[in-house]
Formats: structure tokens, sequence, C-alpha cells
């Protein structure tokens, strides 16, 4: 039986709000405050001699018997390195293994035709953590959440260990004999062979096919990225006549037009960079820029933006040719060729706001750019294009690219298999049996190739529908080389292969030799020997290694934009009308296209908007939610063209009306992991690629039943306080602290001595994007443990920083502020002066400690703690880890047990290190030097780590700024974090 609250009368809302419950204040929200933690999240059954929670069929001998498995194995395999050709150190430091010293290596991976040069930390041989590499000069050592977290993918137990033909385990020779058969086979009989990849971004592997090609003339070569955006694809050959990649520049760009594109998500962290670099202000009088968002769904990209418009996406075309007709009648020239009469009026931007865009563009003329989102219709790609070829735009960037295979491609590959067209497929890397959306008619063609071969890491969905399977090398143990615009980059091995494994594009290259072709023995010498041809005079190979990178801009001239092919789409898009509701279908946070579905970190990372975990339940906007009477967690059926499916719906603010949006990426069948998490929702991706990502005419009911959600928005509340703060820039030119002042503190007790070093920390809210990289990069650096969907529901995430979204304004299009919130160390710590066992207290440098052997778990520091980021650990949650996943613990961090309360520790171990060093050096520590790993990993530089003692750091600096504040200041605690208040750009009048 609930406890009624005492009436207060008629609440007020309030002005930021995380939840509908906290905006309304309904009878839960208002005893959900009353609580320090949630209900469900407190103890279960106790040991009675030990006083901890009990977990069934776990032993303290099982436990033990694991942790020495995993030290057996990290002896074995950690330091091996056999075969896998020189490898250059990124630091001085010598290249073999010290014990207890790090090494580090520059390499490189992709996310389809994305890049992510990184730095490979390793302890003992084995990488434990990822950043970027600060030596590129586009991504200045930032990258991505799933590029921080791919270091788990690694160690995933259920990698392919070697090789398998019809479920029997052979070694390579055999397996490779078969491929090279059938091969050698298909060729002598003229037949097609069918090989299917990814995206092909590298130019060793693009050189390496066209010698597969020249040894097997019937080659046929799709590569294949299902949510890369088939419209954009369409778009572009129709607007370039040929495949493109398109590059935010936005250290240029003083107006950014995004229809859709949520190129602040943190996948590109070279757009982040640019955009928090022109929001960390100083003044008001600083330059920035401002951010128009016109989109259906809220994305990450919407929720940062100084001006932001619902608009159903089948609209955002016919807006958007809408705008370029205006700015031509405003004497903005047209490309040759060019019809727009096609085009009525807009009406989905209000009067006023469309005014003061049109005025926005045409001022910043070269410095606007227009951006489309990857999932849009083909129809706003090619409004994009031509608003940024009128306008000139130097904010972005057109490369040609390497054509990517569209649903349409698999189309008439499926239909080929089916008629017997090819003698063999191979499947490198892909898995079109989960990703295309007629799968079961995918398998039905499929069975009728006589030899189908897979190569990858885990058996997927395609896996089991081939006979031969050869488990591939994961990106840490393999060579390669990428193209960027501003370098080459390469990739190499950080270590040994862990299993009976090869690189992909060594199988390849065996079976182009078995086929006659004359090359290199192995992938390693193919790409040096690539290299040492073209590698500016006076860098040699191992110069290069040691960079990661070769810089050089791309010369390549831009392809030109074709005016002509706008008259179709104008129509196209005039004519374009809402039927039923529209569904956009998005990639996962996690997931992506399900290849990371298997990555836990990924999974418990609540996503930036839903803060949802481990499920992709059916977005639906506040109004629809309200005319279908559905409410948060219940199941409705999502029916579209024959397919249904049967998933919980969540009420998103923000999200235009008629819009229905879901992630894909879930609903896997196979993987530890994976399997089983959230719904499956490629059947419902259409075939035409134009428009294959946002459906028309979706029907949605209630189903019956409800589901408990594993979303932390609601957790961890701090109830009507001064939290969170955004200012426009009028406010912060003459209020930059918001009316809020800070009080004067009085204490009985003298203020704390720190003789060397006192360590704080300063959080710009206004370059915050929101993306996460900072949690992902806490939980890889400092051990932090997966709980499960279950304990998330009950508030026991571990997440030592989480980041809380705070919306204001009305439910239909609400303004959202983003908020990191860790451990602040404060120097009166409430936590400090309730411990009955001293396990938490305070350093001599500022620091708050947990002496985790100390702790009895009484949990009375959480329940002192006002900002609510201290986590305890009710359950052994490292202690079901199978055999390899503990390589990827950091050892210079403890792996804390059940029973204990853990949080932010400022990454003290990094403090340490560079102590120690510098003592040795006999020098004072720089400032900068140390860096946090949320610092390290944060795309926008939106947090800096210092020591306040210093008077020409820069952490005491930016607390001196206007915008500074430090939260619930007010309650004397003293916090050592400050935070600069978030910053809109809104256009006059709005």
């Amino acid at each position: 039986m609930k406890t009624r609250l005492p009436d207060h009368g008629p609440l007020e809302t309030p002005k930021f709000w995380r939840t509908l419950e906290e905006r309304v204040e309904t009878l839960d929200a208002q005893e959900a405050a009353h609580h320090e933690f949630l209900p469900s999240a407190g103890p279960g059954a106790f040991d009675d001699v030990h006083g901890l929670p009990v977990q069934d069929g776990f032993s303290r001998r099982d436990f033990f018997g694991l942790v020495g498995a995993a030290a057996a194995v990290a002896a074995t395999v950690a330091c091996d390195r056999k075969g896998q050709g020189t490898v250059v150190p990124y630091t001085k430091r010598p290249v073999e293994v010290t014990p207890g010293v790090a090494n580090y290596y520059a390499s490189a991976t992709n996310e389809g035709r994305r890049v992510y040069p990184v730095l490979v930390k390793t302890r003992e041989g084995r990488p434990i953590h990822i950043t970027g590499n600060d030596e590129h000069p586009g991504v200045k050592g930032k990258t991505s959440p799933r590029t921080l977290a791919d270091v788990l993918r690694l160690y995933d137990p259920d990698r392919l260990r070697a090789p398998k033909a019809n479920g029997r385990t052979l070694g390579w020779t055999e397996a490779e004999g078969q491929l090279q058969a059938a091969l050698k086979s298909a060729k002598a009989s003229g037949k097609a062979v069918l090989l299917v990849s990814g995206a092909v971004v590298s130019p060793s592997r693009k050189a390496l096919l066209a010698d597969l090609k020249a040894a097997l003339p019937t080659l046929e070569h799709l590569a294949y990225e299902p949510v890369a955006g088939d419209g954009a694809e369409e778009a572009a050959k129709a607007s370039f006549g040929q495949s493109v990649d398109v590059q935010p520049r936005l250290d240029k760009a003083k107006v950014i037009l995004s229809l859709g594109a949520d190129f602040l998500s943190g996948e590109d962290p070279e757009s982040l960079g640019a955009w928090g670099a022109q929001r960390r202000l100083k003044s008001a009088k600083d330059n920035i820029n401002r951010l128009w968002v016109l989109e259906g769904p809220l994305t990450l990209t919407g929720t940062n933006a100084d001006q932001r418009v619902p608009v159903v996406p089948s609209r955002l075309a016919a807006v958007a040719f809408a705008l370029a007709k205006e700015l031509a009648a405003k004497g903005v020239s047209l490309p040759a060729g060019t019809d727009l009469s096609a085009i009525p009026a807009q009406s989905e931007v209000p009067a006023k706001a469309w005014s003061n865009l049109v005025k926005d563009l045409q001022h910043a003329g070269r410095n606007a750019v227009v951006l489309c989102g990857a999932q849009m219709p083909a129809e706003a790609h090619q409004a994009a294009h031509l608003l940024n070829a009128m306008l000139g735009s130097e904010a972005v960037s057109v490369r040609a690219a390497e054509p990517l295979a569209t649903v349409k491609d698999l189309e008439t590959a499926t239909k080929g298999m089916g008629e017997g067209r090819y003698a063999a497929a191979i499947f490198w890397d892909v898995n079109p049996a989960y990703t295309f959306p007629k799968a079961s008619a995918w398998k039905e063609a499929l069975a009728k190739v006589p030899f189908r071969a897979w190569i990858g890491q885990v058996e997927d969905e395609t896996a089991a529908q081939c006979q031969l399977l050869l488990p591939e090398n994961h990106w840490l143990e393999s060579w390669g080389d990428f193209s960027t615009a501003s370098a080459a980059v390469l990739q190499q091995p950080t270590i040994g292969t862990l299993y009976d494994t090869k690189q992909g594009e060594d199988v390849l290259l065996d079976a182009a030799k078995a086929l006659g072709a004359a090359t290199a023995d192995n992938y390693h010498a193919y790409l040096q020997a690539r290299w040492q041809k073209s590698l500016p005079l006076g860098t040699s190979f191992a110069q290069a290694l040691h960079d990661g990178l070769v810089k050089g801009e791309d010369k390549a001239a831009s392809p030109a934009f074709k005016g002509a092919s706008v008259a179709a789409a104008a129509k196209k898009a005039a004519d374009s009308k809402p039927q039923g509701l529209e569904l956009v279908l998005f990639p996962g946070f996690a997931t992506h296209d399900g290849r990371h579905a298997n990555n836990s970190w990924l999974q418990e990372t609540p996503d930036p908007i839903s803060k949802m975990t481990w499920d992709n339940p059916v977005a639906v906007s506040v109004q629809d939610a309200q005319a279908m009477g559905i409410q948060e967690g219940d199941y409705v059926s999502l029916s579209l063209d024959g397919t249904t499916l049967r998933l919980p719906a969540i009420l998103q603010p923000g999200q235009a009306k008629g819009v229905i949006a879901l992630a894909l990426g879930y609903g896997r069948t196979t993987g530890g992991v994976a399997k089983g998490v959230g719904v499956d929702a490629f059947p419902l991706l259409g075939l035409d690629p134009a428009s294959a990502h946002v459906r028309k005419g979706a029907k949605l009911a209630k189903a019956g039943g409800k589901k408990e959600l594993s979303r932390t928005q609601s957790h961890h509340r701090m109830e009507g306080r001064d939290i969170v703060r955004s200012l426009t820039m009028d406010e912060f030119e003459h209020h930059p602290q918001g009316h809020h002042h800070a009080p004067e503190i009085v204490s009985l007790y003298e203020d704390q001595k720190f003789p060397d070093h006192k360590w704080g920390m300063v959080i710009d809210l206004a370059a915050c994007t929101g993306c996460s990289a900072c949690v992902v990069a806490c939980q890889s650096e400092n051990n932090v443990p997966v709980v499960g969907p279950e304990q998330v529901a009950r508030g026991r995430e571990m997440h030592w920083i989480r980041i809380d979204r705070y919306y204001e304004g009305e439910l239909e299009n609400p303004k959202v502020v983003h908020q990191p919130m860790l451990c602040q160390h404060c120097d009166n710590a409430p936590c400090e002066n309730v411990c009955p066992v001293n396990a938490t207290n305070h350093s001599p440098e500022g620091l708050n400690q947990m002496a985790y052997n100390r702790c009895v778990g009484t949990r009375y520091c959480g329940n002192n703690c006002p900002y609510k980021v201290r986590r305890f650990n009710f359950l052994e949650y490292t202690a079901y880890k199978t055999e390899p996943e503990t390589l990827a613990n950091n050892p210079e961090v403890t792996v804390r047990p059940r029973g204990v309360m853990e949080k932010c520790s400022f990454c003290v171990q990094r403090i340490n290190d560079v102590k120690i060093r510098a003592k040795g050096d006999g020098r004072a520590i720089l400032d900068g030097e140390i860096t946090t790993a949320c610092m390290a990993g944060c795309p926008s530089d939106a947090i800096v780590f210092g020591d306040l003692k210093d008077p020409k750091s820069k952490v005491s600096q930016l607390v001196t700024a206007s915008r500074a504040y430090r939260v619930l200041e007010e309650l004397g605690a003293k916090p050592a974090i400050t935070y600069l208040a978030d910053l809109k750009n809104p256009a006059a009048g709005e």
C-alpha cells in the first residue's frame, strides 16, 4: 500500500524536468522524490555469515577457479606476437613488455565509411583501453563511444576459435583448401562467385579485391552497409553521378541546418570537436555558431539545437526545396538547369522561424552548411546538396567514395542465388541473413548456392546458413590501412592472435594466389610493399607505424553537382504527403546495425535520448500516445506491409506528431549477450532504396500487457534544486550566472589545507552534447561492472558517471540540457562523516577516496550524498565473467567485490602515474598532463581537469568564468567540480 503524501496544493510545472511524471508531479513522482533510492534498489537476501547478498549457484571456490583460469590465459596468450610482423610502439618506450609499464600503439579501425584513428593502451601485452590518436589532425585524440568499447569485443567469449566445416572443427590448410577448390571450380565453369563485404575504405583492401577480381573474372562484389542510408546513396548518384562521402567541416560553419542529421551523436568525433570549439565561450562577444534542426524523432543533435522545429521526415525534402526556392528569389544563384517550379510554399515551419532561417542562411553564405541524416529519403539529400551548392558552402567537403550496395542490389542478388547464378558465395564480416528485410527469402535462395563460406568473429545468422566458417582476427590483431581527408592511416596489431584465427585479407590473398595471381606471401607484406611505394620522401614505414598515419590533404577534385537532377526530386517531394503514422528506422546507439549487440558495455550504456538500456522500445510522440491511450512500457503492435511486431512503447517529448521511431540492431538470435535482447526491426525496412528507412502507413495499437523498462532517467533524482543552468546569448551578456548568486557559507571549521595539489574539474554544459563517450571511457578505464537489464530496472546500474538529461518547456518541442554528474569530491563531503569505518575519506590533494577493503556496506554514504553518485555492489557482478573477459580489466584499478560502495576517483591511478614519472624526471607536473578517462574520451573537450592550486592552470582560470557555478553549493559541501552554464543561440525574437 502506498503512503499518501501530504497535499501541498497545485504544483507548478518545474523549469527543468527529466520525465513526464516529474513534469506534472504525479503522486508516484512526489513519493519517489522522498526516497533516497528506488524502493526496488534495496537489498535482497543476505548471507548470515558475511552480511552480503546471496547469489544462488556460485560459490567462493567457483570464483577463485575462474580467476585462476583467466590468469592462465593471460600468461599464455597475451604476449604472443608470432606471425604478426614488426610492430612499433607509439611512444619511445621499449618494444618489449615491461611488467607494470603500459605500452601505447597507434592503430585504426572503421565502421562503415567512417574511419577512427586510435591509440591503444596495452599492459603486459594485452590491450585494455582505447582513445583517439592525437596525432591525427582531424580527430585530435578523440573517437566514438562504440570504438572506445570495442576492446571488449576482442575478448568476447563467443568468438569462433578455429575453422569449422559443417559443424566439424578443422585446420586452416584444409579449410582454405575447400574454399580455394570451390573458387577454382567456379572459374573453370565460368559461373559467378558472390562476395559480400562491408564498406571498402582501405586502399590496400581495394587493391587486393582488384587482384582477386583479375584472378577470378566472374567475381561479383557487393559492399553492403545496412544502416549507411540507401537514400543517401541514391541521392549521390543522382546529384553527382557517383557515390560520395559528405564530410562536415564545422570549424568553418557559422550557421548549420540539419535535416534529420544526427552529426552530434558521437559517431563523428571530428564534427563534435569542431562544434565544441565554437561553444566554449569566455564572453558573450566571442563568436558562436547557430544550429537549426528540422527533424521528426528527437535526436541528440536536436537536443543541442538553438532552434528546433519538429517536421515529419517525408516532408523534409519539400521544406528544403522551398528554402532553396526562397533563397533564389532573394538573389542566391541556382545551379544551371535547376527547376523548382513544382515546389509550393512551405507550411511546416512557423512563419517567424522560417523568416529567421532564410535570413541566417543568406547572410552566412559560404559559412553556412546543410546536412541531411543518412536515413532520410533521397529527395531530402538532393535538396541538401542543392542548398550547399547554392551557398557555395566551405563547411562541407564532398569526396568520391566506393559505392555501397543498397537493398535493391541485395534483392537482385537474392534473385540470382535462387536462379542458380552463383557457384559460390562468400560473406565477409556482414550478416545479410539478419539485416536484409526479406531474410526468409534470402535464406531460401542462399540454400541453392552450392558452396557458402563465412568470414567473421562471432557465429551469426548468416554463419548458420554457410558450410564453411572461417574465424577472423579482431582489428586489434590485424594489419590494415585507411584513407581520410587529412591523412592516410595505418592499422597495426596490438596483440598476437588469441585464437586460431586469420585476417580476412589473408584468406582472400591466399585464394588469389591459388587462382594464379602473383602477389605477396601474406597481407602484412602486401600492405608494406604498397606503402613503401607511396610514402613521402624521408618517411619510413616504421615511422608511419609509430605515428599511425601520414599527414596530407586529399587533393582529389570534388564531384560537380548536377542541377538537372533536381526537377524530378522536387516534384516527388512536392507530391509526398504523410500517410498514417510514419516510421523512422535508425541505427541503435549501442548496437549500430547489430554488429555491436554482443557488447555488454554498450548494451548497458543508457541511450542518450531515451535513457533506455538493453532494449529498443518504439518511441511515440506524447500527442499520439495520449490519443491512443498508450502509457510508458505498454506493449503495442506495430504493423507495416504484412509484418507485425509486438514491443513496448516509450513516450518521447519533442517527437513530431505522426512519427514513430525504432532502433535497428536488436532482436539477435545468436550471441551470449545479444540473443533475445530487444526486437528485430529489419523486417520493417523498405525495399525502395530512396526511402528504405522512412516508411509511411505504419499502424500502432495497444497489444495488452506492460513491460518493466530498464530505463535510467528516473533514477537518482535531485528534487527541485538549482542543478542545471541554461542561458541564451542575451542572458549570457547581461546575466551570465542566470540570476543565481552563490550563497556565502559560514562555517565553524577552518578551510582544509592542501599542501601540494588540489585537484578539480570544470564541465562546460555548452560544449557537452550528451554523447556518453565519457561513460564508456570511464567503464573501460575503471573496471565498472555490467549488471544486466533486471538490475538496471531496479536502479542498481554501476556507472561512475551518468548523463542527466533535462527538458525545459512544452512537451511538443522542449529545450534540452545534458549534464554529466559524477562524484563531486567535496571538501566538506557529506559522505565522509557518516561512514562508521572511515572507508571514505579525504586525501591531502582534495580527493574523496574509497578504501574498498574497509567498506562494510552500510550505504550510509550513499544515503547522505546529495548528488546520488555513489554505487553499491549488491551482487558479485564481476565473478560470472567467462574466461577471456577478465583480460579487458585495467590492472591499475581494483576489481571491486560485492558488498562495497564505489564511485568516481578522478582516475587516481592516472594522477599517481604522472606524479611518479614527473618525480623521476625531476620536474613539476605540467598543466594538462593528467587526463581523466572521461576528459580524454570527451570528443567536444567539454571536460577540463587539473590543479586548482596552480593559478596558471586552465582549470583554475575556468572556475572564475562568468558562467561558472557549483551544483548544490548552498549545502556547504564545497564540491571540486565547477559547471559552466549551457548556452543557446536562438535567432532574434525566438
